[in-house]
């Protein structure tokens, strides 16, 4: 799969998307072509679903979302295996001509650079603090941004959140996974996973559902819809900018 990604004229990212899926130490291969299943297009967002079928029984899927507005991209996995097991998962991004990743030294986000900051990249399924208990890593091998997950369960979501402002770059940022609740109980990850991103006085919101669609709740917000990424008002309010149901 190619991507390109242009910022103010700068080429951040122009090559093959891949990803590599090990499921108890064995290498899974990609036995399906990937597939459109869902596109949506407004005035508020771009997005893409797309899905391949893998070995052992695993599909992956696969999610552009661009709100040209909020100027952020998200980039993100899916992997679902029919059993409990150990998922590895490695994807590789091709970073443009010129392009490089500084990583910070105590956080897990950094910055695309080419002279000059040119988006910062959070993983979100990664703690904030490199000091936090998780498994995974974000850095650039070679020529290529690379993203490592790995989960004992039956689900992993690896999302990689873009911020292309340049007026937020000095700005404070953190992240957080969120707790989901199911009749008042909390569910596991490989279950549904939600995340809250601050960068400055804004907020997003980002949902993903890996089993099968429920009614549950994250930060008071109810929903029983498959995936969600939501823009937070100074008022506490949440808008949707994607709901896929």
């Amino acid at each position: 799969m190619q991507v390109e990604l242009k910022n103010s004229g700068v080429v951040l990212g122009q090559g093959l998307w891949t990803c590599q899926v090990r499921e108890n130490g064995a290498l899974a291969r990609q036995s399906s072509a990937w597939e459109q299943v869902l596109r949506v297009c407004d005035e508020g967002a771009d997005y893409l679903e797309l899905s391949s079928e893998w070995s052992a029984g695993i599909t992956v899927e696969r999610h552009v979302f661009l709100a040209p507005r909020d100027r952020i991209l998200i980039l993100a996995d899916a992997v679902l295996a029919p059993r409990l097991t150990e998922v590895e998962y490695r994807s590789r991004w091709q970073l443009g001509p010129g392009v490089v990743f500084q990583g910070a030294e105590e956080n897990h986000e950094g910055f695309l650079v080419a002279r000059h900051r040119r988006a910062l990249v959070l993983p979100l399924a990664l703690p904030e603090w490199r000091g936090e208990a998780g498994v995974g890593s974000l850095d650039q091998t070679q020529d290529r941004l690379q993203l490592r997950q790995t989960v004992r369960g039956r689900t992993l979501f690896a999302p990689l959140f873009f911020d292309l402002s340049s007026a937020r770059f000095c700005q404070p940022i953190t992240w957080r996974r969120l707790t989901v609740a199911e009749r008042l109980q909390a569910v596991a990850d490989d279950v549904a996973v939600g995340f809250r991103v601050q960068i400055g006085n804004s907020q997003w919101l980002v949902y993903r559902s890996l089993a099968p669609k429920a009614n549950r709740t994250l930060l008071g917000h109810n929903l029983s819809s498959e995936m969600l990424i939501a823009r937070f008002h100074s008022d506490g309010e949440v808008e949707a900018l994607l709901e896929v149901e």
